[in-house]
């Protein structure tokens, strides 16, 4: 079980150090990215890996002043946090929180050196439950900044509990109606029932982002899962997850969770492509600079034809899981094809 400090500690004591830290890197900055460029030009002068690392780093600690001073403001501007719930300030924490994630989304594909081309099929202006594909560096940031800034919509989450040791995302996600949830929780059963409780509030212009791979997609986890669901007997299971190239398998209570908790809203599943080759720090070091698109899709589904049965559910979460995992595959050997190592796609 993943361990995150009580509440009080990280509001009393991570929040003022992280946003002391944050503050004096970000003064600091110009001092950091000079020494950074200098030591560029004399060892990586063709690459400028280093300077590139440490402005996504620098963009987070000015990321993070802004945001914690932003949310501390409108704390107090709320009657000290009374009316945190009337609509004006959920409204204003809604958009500090796409703010937030737009500054820090701009500066990892402006520093990595990529750019992401998404597109969507028509979606209805209800509820939806978002199931995306959970894969490559900053893709939980860049999920939430689709939401918050492209869809233009209230952003829910569902994320690991590990994303609490970030000041603002703790606090911004608790104000949003976030659930960080325990990737292997002692009880399910309270992990699934906060699921169902988040999106039975949900309403028009409300987004719910839930992955249901579980944890970000390497192709050693995929091995593990494949290997543990042999361990455990379920070979039917574990050739299934040997059928996903780009994916893991999904896990079905959380998703089932969700919809039972809105069971009027419209599923939208999202994959993207292109950031496939980056399991690692190491790969992420070797590749940079990037220089290439990564392409971003998603298509609503209706519930309309979700089968009663929990086998019937499972099996519907698998084929409209398997489209994506085809897409994934479909785009990269497209791009492949074209010789897209670059620009292009």
């Amino acid at each position: 079980m993943e361990q995150v400090p009580p509440r009080w500690i990280r509001r009393l004591v991570i929040t003022p150090v992280v946003f002391v830290v944050a503050l004096i890197l970000a003064v600091a900055s110009p001092l950091i990215h000079l020494v950074a460029a200098i030591l560029d030009l004399l060892l990586d002068r063709k690459r400028m890996r280093l300077s590139r690392l440490v402005g996504i780093a620098l963009a987070f600690c000015v990321a993070e002043v802004f945001g914690l001073f932003a949310l501390f403001t409108v704390w107090v501007g709320s009657g000290f946090g009374l009316f945190m719930d009337r609509p004006f300030w959920v409204k204003a924490n809604n958009l500090l929180a796409g703010q937030y994630m737009e500054l820090v989304t701009r500066a990892i594909n402006f520093f990595l050196d990529f750019e992401v081309a998404l597109t969507f099929d028509t979606l209805p202006d209800g509820a939806q439950l978002l199931f995306a594909r959970h894969a490559g560096p900053g893709d939980s940031l860049r999920l939430m900044k689709i939401v918050f800034r492209d869809m233009d919509r209230r952003c829910h989450a569902v994320g690991a509990a590990k994303l609490q040791w970030d000041p603002f995302l703790d606090i911004a996600g608790e104000r949003l109606g976030f659930h960080y949830v325990n990737q292997n929780p002692a009880e399910t059963a309270v992990e699934l029932d906060h699921i169902r409780q988040l999106t039975a509030g949900m309403g028009d212009g409300e987004t719910l982002i839930l992955c249901p791979e579980g944890g970000n997609f390497t192709p050693g986890r995929r091995e593990r899962r494949i290997n543990l669901e042999r361990s455990r007997g379920r070979e039917h299971r574990a050739e299934l997850a040997e059928s996903l190239k780009y994916t893991l398998l999904p896990k079905t209570g959380g998703v089932m969770a969700a919809i039972e908790g809105a069971p009027q809203a419209t599923v939208v599943f999202l994959g993207h492509a292109g950031l496939d080759d980056i399991h690692s720090f190491g790969a992420l070091w070797r590749l940079m600079p990037l220089n290439r698109t990564v392409v971003a899709h998603g298509w609503a589904v209706s519930l309309a034809d979700l089968p009663p049965d929990r086998a019937g559910r499972a099996q519907w979460l698998l084929d409209h899981w398997r489209r994506v995992d085809d897409w994934i595959d479909q785009t990269l050997t497209a791009q492949t094809a074209e010789g897209s190592s670059g620009r292009g796609c």
